[in-house]
């Protein structure tokens, strides 16, 4: 788990190298450095930077200089397998022939390493990184095909003049880049793109306006920034330097079984064995490691699941040394002070079941209000809610305890349809297939099953296809079921400035996925790739790196994920249990209480009491900013409005965090230098602040 950056600049614009590898350096504390390169003549050299391993007595990049070279690659970081001189990057393959600078793990990477070895291949160290340069000279782009991991890297081909950018299956890792005039420069987070003179600094305002109107975020390639984009998940970059040609292709796409069940009407119990063997297989992947490891737990089915599985292997099969375990395998958990949204008593029954060591924090509204600026500016882009603040403050415990490898149950509830919006969708399709006596026999027990929640969104859906006077007549008896403590996220049209809502007047939801989204199954690949995972997996990203930690996420191994998709439906949801296949494969090692839940919660937080906590500073922000360039993505008289409400109404407008997120991440982004940003925010004066 690492930070990468790179410069490919015809015109010799590679000074920056060195503060934006800084600027990362949270994503990998243990050691850094530079390789520069003159892409015409094929030749290199080595730079260290300020924490770059001293065994290496590698020159500073102060005195290597970048004259003569066209091309730059600086790593930090941060060592989790082979902690030796022998995993530092930028690493060399082939005698200089292939360099590549690396983010994430590859998981597979023992299998492959013999694999490799045996068609002739030979190694320096033990570490993923050379199986990806061996696997690129074996199988060249088709390598990535071969890797079970989460990656984002840059290949430096020297023989083929190209420099080969590839990112994992779900984006779980990310890639930056901006390209212009054969001015080429990427990184892994936005705010290293920013500490380059050449790169714009301006807002995005189409992102924007999917943001604050249709609450969509991190669903294209586009990025907050103008001129600043992602790499797509399951794509790959080739940039000739020949050329100066980008050629971005997809490399990865699941394959989809849309019906509702395969017409046989028996269950096959061979399913649920190959599930339950492939969801503890990634976890047995994901718990390779020479440093410390331990788990998130929330109490859901998901993360619950992970943390049993994990301490079988941990602890009977000890997949890695008792040393890196401790006695107990070591959880993390973030409570709620308020009864209703806490979960312990479920988190706590799996304490108990394995015997693990449960580390506790509970987020505390007023440390939110204190490093909040540290917060906005570590998560590079806006955040939907402050249910993003509960996994930053469990990162840090993790940290905090000695913790470097975090297992996370992310990505089970796209895969597995563990939403109650994905009722109404399921039932429409039941009966369009099946027809409508089945699709009541189906709502019934769903709501019956689920309870409330699931009534009323069962509900919610049906009311929304009735006309306009007597939707608002069928809410005023039946108002929708709503989570507890969620608070409000979305905007209202008269909140947002006339003129920005023109410009973007034809702006509607579109399919990116290219596949049939009418059905559940295509909803479900969207919000896997499109709509919901993309900004979860950034969230996790930025929290847990922001620590100095590697989040691993085995419910997206992708041979699960492959499994799951060419299942048919009732799979996911049957007589009425959504994830049923992880329910009966987990059936009597799961406590019943968690296996069998009927409620589920999610990630939700004391909004409107956080927001009560922070209202001073809230109210600041408003009037510092009144007037000021906000005010072409808000009403004119928006923020007053807003301002000038007592505190209980203040706090309870709508969208109001999305508001405040947007006017502070702003602030930080356009109205401040990125070198003084850096130096007031990184989270090294973070943690010593606050830890």
């Amino acid at each position: 788990m690492c930070g990468i950056c790179g410069i490919v600049d015809r015109r010799g614009r590679l000074e920056p190298i060195a503060v934006m590898n800084g600027v990362q350096q949270h994503r990998g504390p243990d050691d850094g450095g530079f390789l520069l390169a003159d892409s015409s003549t094929g030749a290199w050299r080595l730079a260290a930077g300020p924490d770059t391993m001293p065994e290496l007595n590698l020159p500073p990049i102060g005195a290597v200089g970048t004259a003569g070279a066209d091309l730059v690659l600086g790593s930090r970081r941060l060592a989790i397998l082979d902690l030796s001189a022998a995993g530092h990057m930028p690493m060399s393959y082939q005698d200089g022939a292939l360099w590549l600078v690396f983010n994430g793990e590859i998981y597979n990477y023992i299998e492959l390493r013999q694999e490799l070895a045996a068609a002739g291949h030979t190694f320096a160290s033990g570490s993923d990184t050379e199986v990806i340069m061996a696997a690129y000279a074996e199988w060249g782009v088709d390598c990535l095909s071969h890797f079970n991991g989460m990656f984002a890297f840059a290949l430096w081909d020297g023989r083929r003049r190209r420099l080969f950018c590839g990112r994992d299956r779900f984006g779980i890792k990310p890639f930056y880049y901006h390209n212009q005039d054969g001015f080429f420069v990427f990184a892994s987070e936005i705010k290293t793109l920013l500490h380059h003179p050449a790169v714009p600094r301006e807002p995005n305002d189409r992102a924007i306006f999917d943001y604050l109107s249709l609450g969509q975020s991190d669903h294209t390639e586009q990025t907050f920034f103008q001129g600043i984009f992602a790499l797509p998940a399951a794509h790959f970059l080739l940039l000739d330097l020949a050329t100066g040609q980008i050629d971005i292709r997809r490399w990865w796409e699941a394959v989809i079984n849309p019906t509702v069940h395969d017409g046989t009407g028996r269950d096959k119990p061979e399913r649920y064995e190959q599930y339950a063997h492939l969801l503890e297989d990634g976890i047995r992947l994901r718990l390779r490691s020479d440093v410390p490891v331990g788990s998130c737990l929330s109490g859901g089915l998901d993360s619950s699941s992970v943390v049993t599985l994990a301490n079988r292997l941990l602890l009977e099969e000890q997949v890695i040394p008792a040393s890196l375990v401790g006695d107990h395998q070591k959880t993390f958990t973030a409570r709620n002070r308020e009864a209703d949204i806490d979960e312990y008593q479920y988190s706590h029954l799996i304490v108990e079941r394995t015997g693990a060591e449960e580390n506790l924090v509970f987020p505390d509204p007023d440390l939110l209000w204190r490093e909040i600026e540290s917060f906005v500016w570590h998560l590079d882009e806006p955040v939907d809610s402050t249910s993003q603040y509960p996994q930053w403050n469990v990162m840090r415990l993790a940290r905090q305890r000695g913790v470097t490898v975090l297992l996370d149950g992310q990505g089970g509830d796209e895969t597995l349809a563990g939403y109650y919006a994905y009722y109404p969708p399921y039932l429409s399709q039941i009966r369009q297939e099946l027809g409508l006596p089945a699709a009541i026999q189906a709502g019934w027990i769903a709501s019956r099953v689920g309870g409330s929640p699931v009534r009323g969104v069962i509900l919610d859906h049906l009311t929304n296809q009735l006309p306009w006077r007597l939707q608002q007549g069928v809410r005023r008896l039946l108002p929708p079921q709503g989570i507890p403590g969620g608070g409000g996220s979305g905007l209202k049209e008269w909140q947002l400035a006339p003129e920005f809502l023109k410009r973007f007047a034809d702006r509607r939801w579109q399919p990116f996925t290219g596949v049939d989204e009418s059905g559940l199954a295509g909803l479900l690949y969207r919000d896997l790739t499109t709509t919901n995972l993309p900004k979860l997996l950034r969230y996790e990203d930025r929290n847990s790196m922001a620590f100095s930690l590697e989040a691993r996420l085995p419910f997206l191994d992708y041979r699960l994920v492959e499994m799951v998709f060419q299942l048919p439906l009732n799979y996911r949801l049957r007589d009425g249990w959504s994830k049923w296949i992880l329910r009966r494969s987990m059936d009597g090692l799961l406590p019943p209480e968690i296996c069998w839940r009927r409620s589920k919660l999610g990630f939700p937080t004391p909004e409107l009491g956080w927001l009560k906590a922070g209202v001073g500073q809230i109210r600041d922000l408003l009037t510092r900013h009144d007037g000021g360039p906000i005010h072409c993505y808000l009403g004119r008289d928006v923020l007053r409005q807003i301002r000038d409400q007592g505190d209980d109404d203040l706090v309870a407008t709508p969208g109001l965090w999305r508001i405040f997120n947007l006017i502070l991440w702003h602030d930080i982004y356009f109205n401040r230098s990125p070198q003084a940003a850096f130096q007031a925010l990184s989270q090294r004066q973070a943690v010593e602040i606050f830890a």
